[in-house]
């Protein structure tokens, strides 16, 4: 079975750069961010109601690598890859490439699921759980950042 691999694609506006045209090293986190939800929406699933049912993702952990700069205007393309997948939690790996596939940056985060009244890990919707292990692939040991 082949694992499907999920990608986004956004453009580096000048609102994203430094004054040297540069992207500003935060606002990679903003592109793995906007991959993530874009991800997510594949659940059908809607955030606004999660958040309405007092329910949602939220960022627990990260770790990240720059290996190279995208600039002003490069079209870039972000992975989202989930490495394992609880009940109340998932790790995703994530790597950002420029349209001429050089890998820019690469990033993992760990993502807990909460009940935002009580503050506390409950679990994902079954929706949610299997749509999201359709993407965990067999081999996951070379997805981490180094």
């Amino acid at each position: 079975m082949e694992t499907k691999v999920f990608s986004h694609n956004s453009r580096v506006y000048y609102e994203d750069t430094d004054a040297g045209g540069i992207v500003y090293y935060a606002n990679y986190l903003k592109f793995c961010e906007r991959a993530r939800t874009e991800w997510l929406r594949g659940m059908n699933l809607s955030q606004c109601k999660m958040l309405e049912e007092k329910k949602g993702f939220v960022i627990r952990k990260i770790k990240g690598s720059y290996i190279s700069s995208a600039r002003l205007d490069d079209y870039l393309t972000v992975t989202c890859i989930p490495k394992k997948v609880k009940f109340a939690s998932l790790e995703v790996y994530q790597q950002v490439f420029n349209q001429n596939q050089e890998l820019l940056f690469e990033f993992e985060c760990s993502i807990a699921f909460l009940d935002m009244e009580k503050g506390r890990p409950c679990p994902m919707p079954k929706e949610a759980l299997e749509y999201i292990k359709q993407f965990v692939p067999q081999d996951v040991s070379n997805l981490e950042v180094k």
